[in-house]
């Protein structure tokens, strides 16, 4: 059965729009004058049930102005996507219309890159079918006279680039995105001093001249604790670490959808080096015909990969472990790891260049 989840819209519309207010169909006239006007890129959760209609200009020459995407590698978003860093696509909710919205979740929290002395929060919102992370409304919270709290949504909406349909992208927006993303004003909070855990992002093996299968066999002379868990709290785990391990960086289609993010990092432990600490709301989801993932029921945090065919092996997801647990530079990290790589490469979005940081590219999983 999927997880289920509050939904945030009660519209039966099948597809709705994200304008202020309650939810509204889509006229016809409306369509037509969207497709005179703008160019339509879609974006899909994992189940396909959820789809994302974003409208665009068509001018080229308005891209500057209307639309801007950027990073952001904040703790609280990295905890969420459960990734090294998430990619946004900035846009006004007109812009966005949606199907099956009744099949929308949201988890509300917080993003470092929300004025400062504001109550802003993010409302971010998921399928509630598959748990495929689609966008973030940024709200303000507001303190009604009975002191419950509600949030009162703006005009700012956030698409996650994760789950966009490659295919549906111009070459026009794809290398435009792409200049942007490669801009330092355009990735907050990614210094090492605001984001410790970005390390591992860029980390390499401290030992190049070893071979992988010799660095593979190394035993740490101490053993390493680090633990971690999903941005709400519910899901708690340790790691024992004992020999060197790996990062691997996967840019499927499945990564990208379930964490919204450009890709998703997993590195490989024994089952008996992997404990849980605290595990209420993990559940077990079958995600592929042949491997199953670990999810928290109440944020929706991705946090392991489980294979049928490696019953000994559990796969954490860096982007969920703990930053004051792991190595104080990225020097010290990279003692720790026999080897990193890029995999499923042949599913690399258009909008992020291919990896040239001298590490295996593989088109497929390894």
């Amino acid at each position: 059965m999927p997880l289920m989840y509050t939904t945030l819209m009660t519209s039966t519309n099948k597809r709705a729009s994200l304008t202020s207010g309650s939810a509204r169909s889509l006229h016809a006239n409306s369509n037509q004058d969207v497709n005179e006007n703008n160019i339509i890129i879609q974006s899909e959760c994992h189940c396909g049930k959820v789809v994302l209609d974003i409208a665009l200009p068509r001018e080229y020459s308005s891209v500057d102005e209307d639309v801007k995407v950027w990073n952001c590698h904040c703790y609280s978003c990295r905890r969420y996507h459960t990734a090294s860093h998430v990619s946004y696509l900035q846009l006004a909710r007109d812009q966005i219309s949606i199907s099956n919205p009744k099949l929308i979740g949201k988890y509300v929290s917080s993003c470092s890159s929300l004025d400062e002395g504001t109550d802003k929060v993010m409302e971010r919102w998921h399928c509630t079918e598959c748990s495929s992370k689609l966008l973030s409304v940024v709200s303000t919270t507001i303190t009604k006279t009975d002191e419950k709290s509600d949030q009162e949504q703006s005009n700012d909406c956030l698409v996650n680039l994760g789950p966009i349909n490659s295919d549906t992208i111009s070459q026009a927006y794809s290398h435009r995105w792409k200049e942007q993303l490669k801009q330092i004003e355009n990735n907050l909070h990614s210094s090492q001093e605001e984001s410790p855990s970005c390390r591992w992002a860029g980390v390499l093996p401290s030992n190049p001249d070893m071979s992988y299968s010799a660095r593979r066999r190394m035993q740490l002379p101490d053993e390493k604790m680090w633990s971690g868990g999903c941005e709400c709290g519910a899901c708690k785990y340790e790691i024992t670490l004992t020999r060197l391990t790996q990062l691997q960086h996967c840019y499927c289609n499945l990564c990208r959808k379930l964490s919204g993010s450009p890709f998703i990092t997993w590195l490989p432990l024994d089952k008996e080096h992997f404990q849980w600490k605290q595990s209420d709301s993990v559940t077990l989801v079958r995600t592929t015909p042949v491997g199953q993932r670990h999810i928290c029921s109440k944020c929706r945090g991705v946090l392991t990969i489980v294979y049928d065919d490696q019953p000994n092996l559990i796969w954490p997801c860096a982007g969920g472990l703990d930053d004051a647990t792991l190595p104080d530079s990225s020097s010290e990290m990279g003692k720790l790891l026999s080897r990193v790589c890029h995999i499923c490469c042949r599913h690399l979005p258009p909008w992020i260049d291919s990896p040239e940081d001298g590490t295996e590219k593989l088109l497929d999983a390894c």
